[in-house]
């Protein structure tokens, strides 16, 4: 008989009743048997009438008995093939996903367990095999819930660690990994601090609500645990004689439940501690929650310490960079600061016209380099006083092409390749008439078109070892008047400069004036723009 037939419709049903009920009949047939053969004989009349009285109502008895037995097994074995194949349905429902585990309890006060025997203290057998079955589904109801969690968990780690490990910004960094470590953690907040060891000190960019902290290692809990590299996991931080109520009491803020975790770099030493406070719905940071912030900073780490190297490879690149700009302003001294201040004015450009951050640090890196070309002119050349022969003009025209020569040279990462290429077309004009290779339009690199408007302005508002304007009239050595360079910039926007450029500069002009007025400016020099003169624009610029 397979397993899942049911009892009533087989036979084994049928033959197990019925031998149930011979069982239960037999004794009364062999008695019967025997007072009719052996007992009957040998007793008088009287005798057997008594006898038969008697055995009459024994015989009643003993039928009662057996046929109450027979009625209860039955009983029984309905109730347990019921409760059978509610247990079956119920099973095929989980298995075929249609229900969950805890959706499956069965009621243990239901017929089923009633009809076995009356109510009493005591739980009959039905009763306990419906209790097993509901300890069974609740445990593994239970099981799976705890699986689905840890997916749940993994899925997030793993989630929360693509997003750190793709993002090498140090700026945008920090944010991101307290904005994902908070939702994580389901805490209130989260500070990120960064251990700097040669300033025995710990510092946080991040601290949700509050402005930056510094402590000295040992101080507080993030500063034990970055000295001891060991976890604290608290109810309540008011409770220890080392926390610093400080904090709180300034930000109207009250932390309760703590738990701080050492960041490990990948040679093991302490690079930073995270800090979650206050954990939503429940009183502190369980382990579960422990082992979570355990793993999610060891990729902190991974992503913090790959932030911090690149940020010192920029450091680096970029101090190389500006010692190379300056051999420029050391052979020409008049002209120092003009790249840093074209940087500037490039950059400012660049945001104004919403650039994203690559463009926006390949015209940085171009302005700062854009005239290194010159360190290639004689000094007959480059430091001369006043106006140039046609044969000087043709060699100082050569500087942008010397720029791009020693560029190219440059190991560049692939998002500032085109540097070499910007820095050396800022002197192209949009009309074709530039050098060297009298590019028009937007043949010119976008960054070089704002470079080539910062460095005329800041030639302009700038003081030059040589006359600005030829051939009607020349002027001396000091800067133009910034009435008489608005005008010029709009003349020439369209044939000399992008008009989009110079409507991006002129709106950045009073942010430009207001950050150098008292030291690249003369105040005097700002304070004569307004109101601005309208004054006709000369025909040529002569910017070298």
């Amino acid at each position: 008989m397979p397993f899942d037939t049911s009892i009533i419709r087989s036979r084994s049903r049928q033959i197990f009743l019925a031998f149930f009920a011979l069982a239960s009949l037999l004794p009364i047939l062999i008695a019967i048997y025997v007072t009719r053969h052996y007992v009957l004989p040998l007793l008088t009349p009287e005798e057997m009438e008594r006898l038969a009285f008697t055995f009459q109502l024994g015989a009643s008895a003993m039928l009662f008995f057996p046929l109450l037995s027979f009625f209860l097994m039955f009983r029984w074995l309905n109730s347990l093939e019921n409760i059978t194949t509610e247990i079956v349905s119920k099973t095929q429902a989980v298995a075929s996903r249609e229900e969950d585990f805890a959706d499956q309890k069965i009621d243990e006060t239901n017929d089923y367990a009633d009809s076995v025997a009356p109510p009493r203290p005591e739980e009959n057998e039905i009763q306990t095999l419906i209790r097993s079955f509901n300890t069974i589904f609740q445990t593994a109801a239970d099981q799976l819930a705890e699986r689905n969690h840890i997916k749940d968990l993994l899925a997030r780690l793993i989630g929360i660690s693509a997003n750190l490990t793709s993002e090498l910004d140090f700026d945008r960094l920090f944010p991101l990994i307290i904005g994902k470590v908070t939702e994580a953690m389901e805490a209130e907040r989260t500070s990120l601090y960064v251990v700097d060891w040669d300033r025995e000190e710990l510092w946080t960019m991040v601290a949700e609500g509050v402005r930056q902290i510094r402590l000295p290692l040992g101080q507080g809990i993030s500063g034990r645990v970055a000295l001891t590299a060991r976890v604290i996991n608290v109810p309540d931080a008011w409770e220890l004689p080392y926390f610093d109520r400080s904090f709180d009491e300034m930000n109207n803020f009250r932390t309760r439940s703590v738990l701080c975790v050492p960041i490990r770099g990948r040679f093991g030493k302490t690079i930073g501690v995270l800090q979650v406070i206050n954990k939503l719905g429940k009183d502190r940071f369980d382990g579960e929650d422990e082992t979570f912030l355990r793993g999610l900073a060891s990729q902190v780490g991974i992503a913090l310490e790959n932030s911090l190297l690149v940020d010192e490879l920029k450091l680096s690149f970029e101090a190389s960079i500006k010692t190379l700009s300056a051999t420029v302003d050391s052979r020409h001294p008049i002209t120092a600061g003009h790249s840093e201040r074209v940087t500037e004015y490039a950059l400012m450009i660049a945001r104004d016209m919403k650039l994203g951050q690559e463009d926006q640090e390949a015209i940085k890196y171009a302005a700062i380099l854009h005239d290194i070309g010159k360190i290639g002119i004689r000094d007959a050349v480059l430091l001369k006083v006043g106006r140039f022969t046609p044969e000087e003009w043709e060699e100082m025209k050569t500087h942008p092409r010397k720029t791009r020569e020693i560029l190219e040279q440059f190991r560049f990462p692939q998002r500032l390749r085109l540097v070499p290429e910007i820095a050396s077309d800022h002197h192209e004009r949009i009309d074709g008439t530039g050098y060297t290779e009298g590019l028009t339009g937007n043949q010119i690199p976008l960054g070089a078109r704002i470079i080539a408007v910062a460095d005329v302005f800041d030639a302009l508002t700038s003081k030059r070892d040589y006359p600005k304007y030829t051939p009607e009239k020349t002027l001396d050595n000091d800067p133009m008047p910034l009435p008489q360079v608005i005008e010029l910039l709009k003349s020439e926007a369209g044939s000399h400069f992008d008009p989009q450029i110079v409507t991006s500069l002129l709106n950045c002009l009073p942010e430009i004036l207001r950050r150098h007025r008292g030291v690249h400016f003369p105040p005097e020099y700002v304070d004569a723009l307004s109101p601005m003169p309208q004054t006709p624009s000369p025909s040529e610029t002569a910017v070298r």
